[in-house]
């Protein structure tokens, strides 16, 4: 009996070439993200002004509402292009755009309070 995929191996490894080379690609990446956070941290030590920018808890409340309101918002295309009914999406997504209100409200009473 004869094999379907008789050769070298040759497609194979084109075929997996572009996926190894996204690989590297993205660890290279993080590592050059990862190294430039770095520096910044070292050079806001050595400047003194890290504990200013360490003690900002917007950060969280933008990551969390950005996150909140992308899968509240998947949650509801899903449910209409299933055409099922819209559940507990709709409450992320209202959520996630309170938290962003309220972030952006936050930076505008700082730079207000700052100016």
């Amino acid at each position: 009996m004869i094999p379907i995929q008789s050769g070298s191996g040759l497609a194979d490894a084109l075929f997996f070439t572009p996926f190894v080379i996204l690989g590297i690609a993205i660890i290279g990446f993080g590592t050059a993200i990862l190294y430039l956070e770095y520096r910044k941290e070292m050079a806001l030590i050595e400047s003194g002004q890290y504990a200013d920018v360490n003690n900002d808890p917007r950060a969280w409340i933008l990551g969390g509402g950005l996150l909140l309101l992308a899968l509240g918002l998947g949650n509801v295309v899903s449910s209409v292009l299933s055409g099922g009914t819209v559940g507990e999406g709709i409450t992320a997504a209202f959520v996630g755009l309170a938290a962003l209100v309220y972030y952006f409200y936050k930076r505008q009473a700082v730079a207000a309070a700052g100016a």
